[in-house]
């Protein structure tokens, strides 16, 4: 009976797909009427007829309408785009079904009484017993659309490919009416094997009804591909909103349009306290259409005189400035080519004042009608005008001090490597006249250094009160209160070397100085970390040379250390951060002038300020005060044996540093003094040298490389290989900072940089007697 069937399929999908392209206001109604029909017939047709379609497969009565219903209810989704049809569809469900319980208790009532004409003896029981059965069907039924209309959103956010999710929506479509037509009689009849077999023998029944009702919206695609795909693009279930009461969305709009109100008068009045005003005009007619009370007070004039004015004569050729009138045509012609344009022009007020008005014009483009339309938002910036040319007045000066700072910080570098190179030469040339020469050259070079060091002067004029100060003491001072401006997930570390030399500095910008560092550490470590600092007594001499830095005198200093574990600053910011104004904070969280107050601060009381900082690892930056002359003494250089290297037996070192100046800078003083030298530029690559040449007697390496091997890491894992292995340690960071943590062995030998040449030879001596002392045999290589 497979016709019968078809003749079903096609009148229920007919009548739906027909109501589909009704009009609107009679659209809803058709449907909810349809969908009545069918809840109310459709108990009937389930107790009615079954069609056999063919050996083993036969759908009911029942499967034929419930089918109907969902495909309905899924087109009226799709026409509607109503995020509420669904409720109502509930809503009528529950309606009918309580009417068809009713209906079938008034009929088995009427069937029971004995004078009710029965001419078919129709059972009572019938449809007393269907009762149960509509309310399962009615909860299935709602289920049901749910779970596929939200299945239907989840594909929707999937894809917005009208193809894909209409084979989606089918495929869904399919499967809920077959779980559907499953659940109904396992949960009605049970689960005995006799019930699961007639389950599944009716499987293919509802299957085939199934796809034969996806064909009503493949068709409806068919025919109207554009609605469909305007579903896809709309948001139509949502569980909150499906919830709620119609006074509740009611209530909500009320509110949002209250909330407009406010927006709306919030923005005028954000408008007006930002002294901006609105006009319109048209730039056919050359006229001012409209415009409100602050665009015409803006020029001095009402709103009645602004809107009799022509742009040509009356705005460009009596307000504007004269000298501006030839900017003002320009910006004109932009604007009648109908593209945006922004102008700042001084205008001439009734009463001979200028004020200076930014304007920002704008084509209207709503309309062909109002296609020579633009709108134009004027603001007053006259006082912002002059505070802007103060500002440049004092940026200039301030340029002119940073360009300065830095030409002496670029010929300061020039002049290190000269006279690194002639200090090299000095020692390797013997004649006198050639030695007179190089003294000269040497002098002149001082001299120039002393002429940068007179230029930064120039650049930073601060008025500093230079007193006698012990920084240990003004330090332990600070950590008192300091530690309120702290969160407590920073550990504070200090190291004060107790014989620490007096300064002449200024406290108060000392203080200040060190504090900005502190929270700069703080604001570097969001997640917490270490802050240490550490105080030093230092010797800076004409080999005490770090580069891409400025010179000092040579002399006593008192070092001030401040490292942080934070996230570091890129090799491309560390190159700014003296800069002023330069900074990496948000706006409104730093002025960028921190740092570069310090530079001059300390630049101007003769001493300097140094950073050093990886990416990921931490920051370091040091503090160069100049000691007090009344607290220097005079320091004897200890005198350590220099190895006496034969060309026959000359140690090996293997020097890794991924810096490639310094790490040439340490290699030439190393090789000149009859070391042989190995060099790596990371701890990777070092690795890889040691294992093919294992004849190296000491490892002097940075620290912070680039790689997975570093510094310590490396150490430790040579020292696996040879544990006797002398390590000495680079490092730009602070010596507390730089033991923090990374295993190091208490006799490994640590230098911060910058490292002199009598500090270098030291440490590298001292790593080699460690290892003489342990294996006499060696000692004959000294």
């Amino acid at each position: 009976m497979i016709f019968p069937f078809a003749i079903h399929v096609c009148l229920f999908s007919g009548f739906a797909l027909v109501i589909t392209f009704l009009p609107k206001p009679y659209r809803a109604v058709f449907f909810y009427a349809y969908l009545s029909i069918i809840l109310v017939i459709g108990g009937f047709l389930g107790n009615l007829y079954s069609l056999p379609i063919a050996d083993g497969i036969v759908v009911s009565g029942g499967n034929l309408a419930y089918g109907a219903l969902m495909m309905t209810s899924v087109l009226f989704v799709l026409v509607e785009r109503d995020i509420f049809v669904l409720r109502r569809i509930v809503f009528l469900v529950v309606a009918v079904n309580v009417f068809n319980i009713l209906l079938m208790i008034v009929v088995a009532d009427t069937l029971s009484s004995p004078d009710t004409l029965n001419p078919h003896n129709t059972s009572a029981a019938l449809f007393a017993t269907s009762i149960p059965f509509i309310i399962l069907g009615g909860t299935l039924i709602v289920l049901a659309l749910g779970i596929m209309l939200y299945l239907f959103e989840l594909i929707k956010r999937a894809t917005q490919s009208p193809i894909l999710g209409l084979i989606a929506y089918l495929i869904v479509f399919i499967a809920i009416l077959c779980l559907d037509g499953i659940a109904f009689p396992l949960i009605a009849f049970g689960t005995s094997k006799d019930v699961i077999a007639m389950v599944a023998g009716g499987l293919t029944g509802k299957l085939l009804t199934a796809t034969a009702y996806s064909m009503a919206i493949l068709t409806f695609y068919v025919i109207s591909p554009t609605r469909f795909s305007e579903y896809l693009k709309q948001n139509v279930f949502n569980w909150g909103t499906l919830l709620r009461s119609s006074s509740d969305i009611i209530k909500s709009i009320a509110q949002k349009d209250e909330q407009l109100s406010r927006t709306n008068s919030r923005i005028a009045h954000s408008a007006e306290l930002a002294g901006l005003g609105y006009g319109v005009s048209n730039r056919k007619t050359g006229k001012i259409v409209d415009c409100d009370v602050a665009y015409a007070k803006m020029h001095g004039l009402k709103v009645d005189d602004i809107l009799s004015l022509d742009i040509d004569e009356g705005m460009i050729g009596k307000i504007v400035h004269p000298d501006d009138r030839q900017k003002a045509k320009v910006y004109r012609n932009t604007v009648f080519g109908m593209q945006p344009a922004i102008s700042e022009l001084r205008y001439v007020m009734p009463d001979g004042d200028v004020r200076t008005l930014r304007k920002i014009f704008s084509p209207i483009d709503v309309s062909d009608e109002d296609g020579d339309l633009y709108e134009v938002v004027s603001q007053d910036i006259t006082d912002t005008t002059r505070l802007q040319e103060q500002l440049f007045k004092s940026q200039k000066m301030d340029a002119i001090g940073n360009l300065t700072g830095g030409v002496a910080h670029d010929f300061n570098n020039l002049l290190a490597v000269i006279l690194g190179n002639l200090e090299l030469l000095q020692d390797e040339i013997t004649d006198a006249d050639q030695k007179e020469l190089l003294k000269n050259s040497i002098t002149s070079t001082l001299r120039g250094a002393e002429l940068t060091r007179n230029m930064l002067s120039f650049a930073r004029k601060a008025q500093l009160e230079p007193t006698t100060v012990d920084l240990n003491g003004l330090i332990r001072n600070m950590k008192n209160w300091i530690g309120r401006t702290l969160p407590s997930n920073i550990d504070v570390k200090t190291s004060f070397l107790e014989e620490l030399w007096e300064t002449e500095v200024d406290a108060s910008s000392a203080e200040a100085g060190i504090l900005n560092l502190i929270l700069n550490a703080r604001d570097a470590m969001p997640d917490g970390g270490q802050l240490t600092i550490e105080t030093m007594n230092v010797i800076v001499d004409d080999d005490y040379v770090e580069l891409y830095d400025e010179e000092v005198d040579p002399g006593q200093y008192v070092l001030v250390a401040i490292s942080d574990t934070g996230e570091g600053i890129s090799t491309e910011n560390l190159k700014h951060v003296f800069e002023p104004f330069f900074t990496t904070k948000p706006v409104g969280s730093g002025s960028g002038l921190g740092l570069s107050m310090i530079e001059g601060f300390m630049t101007q009381s003769k001493g300097m300020v140094r950073v050093y900082s990886e990416l990921g690892v931490g920051t370091t930056f040091k503090l160069y005060f100049r000691a007090s002359e009344v607290a220097k003494v005079d320091v004897q250089t200890p005198q350590d044996p220099v190895f006496q290297v034969n060309a026959e037996s000359s140690p090996t070192i293997l020097l890794v540093e991924d810096n490639v100046d310094v790490l040439t800078a340490i290699r030439t003083t190393l090789t000149k003094l009859g070391y042989r030298v190995i060099q790596a530029t990371s701890g990777d690559a070092a690795f890889k040298i040691f294992t093919s040449e294992p004849k190296i007697d000491l490892l002097l390496t940075d620290i912070v490389m680039p790689g997975e091997l570093q510094g310590t890491t490396l150490a430790k894992a040579l020292r696996k290989l040879r544990p006797d292995l002398p390590v000495v340690f680079m490092s730009g960071y602070a010596s507390e900072a730089t033991v923090h943590g990374n295993g190091l062995r208490p006799e490994d030998i640590r230098l911060m940089k910058p490292v002199r040449r009598e500090d270098l030879v030291r440490a590298v001596n001292k790593g080699l007697s460690m290892v003489n002392k342990k294996d006499p045999r060696k000692a004959d290589r000294t």
